[in-house]
């Protein structure tokens, strides 16, 4: 198997895993599924569901539900590139763009930006999934443990 065939199959390995614990949290609740990857980009992307529990009082979803899609994704991808070691968030910074309503499905795509053994730094990206158009960005950093 060559280097791109191996990472494809860590992506989605790794991706079944962490986001189909069934242990009722967080991650669980987000119902997301990996949509794609690509090995030249270095670049996993991942479907959201907008969900009824993750509204907020005007009717769009939460920022901080849209806070913790970014985490997730973030956090599945760390994890799968820190390799025998998992990772944990040490910072993340969101820069939200546009409103997000119940109802859309979302498409967040995460780019590895620097994969170190101290730090995993990496960038993110959330889209409309039926129009393509940019909701919200982020970044930060990852700690192998």
């Amino acid at each position: 198997m060559d280097k791109k065939q191996a990472w494809i199959q860590l992506v989605e390995e790794k991706s079944q895993h962490y986001l189909n614990l069934n242990d009722g949290g967080f991650d669980e609740m987000m119902h997301v599924h990996l949509a794609r990857c690509n090995y030249e980009e270095k670049s996993v992307t991942y479907a959201f569901p907008t969900q009824k529990w993750q509204i907020n009082e005007k009717g769009g979803i939460h920022g901080g539900a849209i806070a913790g899609m970014f985490d997730t994704a973030f956090g599945v991808v760390a994890n799968f590139t820190a390799g025998e070691n998992e990772a944990t968030t040490t910072d993340m910074t969101i820069s939200f763009l546009r409103g997000v309503d119940y109802g859309m499905d979302l498409e967040l795509t995460v780019y590895i930006v620097k994969a170190g053994r101290s730090l995993i730094r990496q960038r993110a990206e959330l889209t409309d999934a039926a129009t393509g158009k940019l909701l919200a960005t982020a970044s930060g950093s990852w700690m192998p443990l």
